[in-house]
């Protein structure tokens, strides 16, 4: 039988795992169908044709927004597995590199959708969350992980 004890200051890690993740999900929803309204791209249609964007600006742009919540869904899940793992043993550093992750995808998300510049390389400004990825990929396979062989 295993069984896990979690740290006192435990709830930190939730807040950013299980709270601040998912609400960052809406936001991303939220502008990106506000961004398909302004376009005039009806579902099923997940992006704008390269017609659409040379004849209207606002089709571009969807495409920045639905590229980027895209790209949050394809991370979120994965991220929040090792914020939540990391956390076990390391909690502070857990919040504190969950959190960064969380703020430079708010970066991404703007630089992506708001930031004007051709082809959504205004994403680059976020950039930067793959590095917190990491660190807590690392310390989730390397620090919790060790325990449990």
């Amino acid at each position: 039988m295993v069984s896990i004890t979690v740290p006192n200051n435990y709830g930190a890690v939730i807040a950013v795992g299980l709270g601040a993740i998912p609400v960052l999900s809406f936001i991303h929803g939220g502008i990106t169908g506000s961004c398909r309204k302004k376009a005039q791209v009806p579902y099923p249609h997940s992006y704008a044709t390269v017609e659409q964007c040379k004849a209207n600006p606002s089709a571009e742009q969807f495409n920045c927004a639905q590229r980027a919540h895209a790209n949050f869904l394809e991370n979120a899940p994965q991220t929040m597995l090792f914020t939540l793992v990391a956390g076990l043993k390391y909690p502070e550093y857990a919040t504190a590199i969950g959190a960064t992750w969380v703020a430079m995808r708010c970066l991404f998300l703007y630089g992506y959708v708001y930031s004007g510049k051709p082809q959504g390389k205004g994403r680059m400004m976020g950039g930067f969350f793959w590095l917190a990825q990491g660190a807590l990929w690392g310390l989730s396979v390397f620090g919790v992980g060790r325990d449990l062989l």
